[in-house]
């Protein structure tokens, strides 16, 4: 089902509201829908992520925010954003287990933006509640029933555990037909979650983390102060050697190093800093261009970079097709219907013509953050609205209003996305 996600199917699925907002849809196994977003609120999040849970352990589906229940009245969020996906990503994996994957997207429709949280089929289900909460229980594995979330029955329970086990057969039966092509000589494993690759020489990566927990020496260790001791005989591989970022590198010297170009460290360490990160949505073709490398390079390099973890992957992804960039933009509406687009054509007109203006506060910074969504290459100058970003980043960073760093984040990443994402990108 994740075609929800497409614009295609979003435009299709709206298309049949009345003129007066009525949406002629109903909720179903793979659609539910919510007037507020409301994250703040342990009670709502709780039961957003119910049913997320009960859409991964079925067939996936979607949270619809900004459509009231009875009639289904399209109302549009304002604060879709004010949340950072790695604060949701916290919140399941407390209350969840195995983690649930999930994708955020917005939808502009008559002026109203319209939120989705869609949660992906999960290839380790059953997902089980390991926390008490709100609209949770211990222990309870949820399932969705028609338009409903809620405990799954017995019957179904064996079904999805009978067709895991299917799905997973299937998959060894991929891996040895792999194996037997390639040959089992030449066929190394790796231990995704330990770290650990298995083969006849036995080369290990080591995990940072366990970096202030043992003393290496050259040929051996010797346990000091409780110190566990390691020994390690012959050559370290290139492989299997340890990346540790600088300590002394911050969210803000990104931002820095793209607005005013300045280096603070260098290109290929605040890269790596950037695969550490909890989201892959940061400004970094910047220093690709930087680095010169083009798109196969840039895949290479990253790809050569042995740090565990799914952003160094996802930038990757977006490389080849940064659809998350792509998606955003006209982000936000200039529709005099909606209560903010006049201000937005406002500032969208100044930046245009490069035309100096100045802010009286963060509200304000907020419009023009906006704005930057509906710009296109040719109609601007980027040194005039890189300026005009850093003049906001040092007035009012880090922003008091709720959502707003993150919104400054996806700005500069998207400005960066029209200014140097590579030749091929099919974002």
């Amino acid at each position: 089902m994740t075609e929800i996600l497409t614009n295609d199917w979003l435009e299709n699925f709206f298309e049949v509201a009345d003129e007066e907002n009525i949406l002629k849809r109903r909720e179903s196994h793979c659609i539910e829908f919510k007037s507020k977003f409301d994250w703040s609120s342990e009670k709502a999040r709780s039961n957003y992520c119910k049913s997320l849970c009960a859409f991964s352990n079925n067939k996936g589906g979607a949270l619809i925010f900004g459509v009231e229940n009875q009639p289904h009245k399209i109302v549009g969020i304002n604060n879709f954003e004010d949340v950072d996906d790695a604060d949701i990503t916290n919140y399941i994996n407390e209350i969840f287990t195995p983690s649930i994957h999930f994708e955020r997207k917005t939808f502009e429709f008559r002026g109203m933006t319209i939120g989705i949280l869609y949660a992906f089929k999960n290839k380790n289900r059953p997902i089980i509640c390991n926390k008490d909460s709100s609209k949770t229980n211990s222990s309870d594995v949820y399932y969705r029933y028609g338009a409903k979330s809620t405990k799954i029955k017995a019957g179904d329970l064996i079904k999805l555990i009978e067709e895991v086990r299917k799905e997973e057969s299937d998959r060894w039966m991929k891996l040895l037909d792999n194996i037997g092509k390639i040959g089992i000589e030449n066929t190394h494993l790796l231990n995704s979650s330990s770290g650990e690759i298995v083969s006849e020489n036995n080369t290990f990566l080591l995990d940072e983390k366990l970096l202030d927990q043992i003393k290496i020496v050259d040929r051996y260790s010797i346990q000091e102060d409780g110190q566990p001791a390691v020994k390690i005989i012959g050559d370290i591989p290139e492989l299997a050697r340890v990346i540790k970022t600088n300590t002394n590198i911050y969210e803000e010297d990104i931002y820095k190093s793209y607005l005013k170009e300045e280096r603070l460290v260098s290109d290929e360490d605040l890269l790596k800093f950037i695969c550490q990160k909890n989201t892959p949505y940061y400004p970094f073709y910047f220093l690709l261009k930087r680095m010169n490398l083009d798109k196969e390079q840039a895949i290479k390099f990253l790809e050569d970079i042995k740090i565990r973890g799914s952003v160094r992957q996802s930038l990757i992804n977006r490389i080849k097709n940064d659809k998350k960039s792509k998606d955003y933009k006209n982000r936000f509406s200039l529709s005099t219907r909606s209560r903010y687009g006049p201000k937005r054509q406002v500032y969208l007109d100044k930046i245009k013509i490069s035309e100096d203006f100045e802010l009286e506060n963060e509200d304000d910074s907020k419009r023009v953050l906006e704005s930057v969504f509906r710009l296109e290459n040719g109609q601007f100058e980027f040194e005039f609205i890189k300026d005009k970003l850093f003049s906001i980043f040092e007035d009012y960073y880090p922003f008091k209003i709720n959502g707003l760093n993150y919104l400054f984040r996806d700005a500069i990443t998207y400005l960066d996305y029209l200014e140097n994402k590579p030749a091929g990108n099919n974002g």
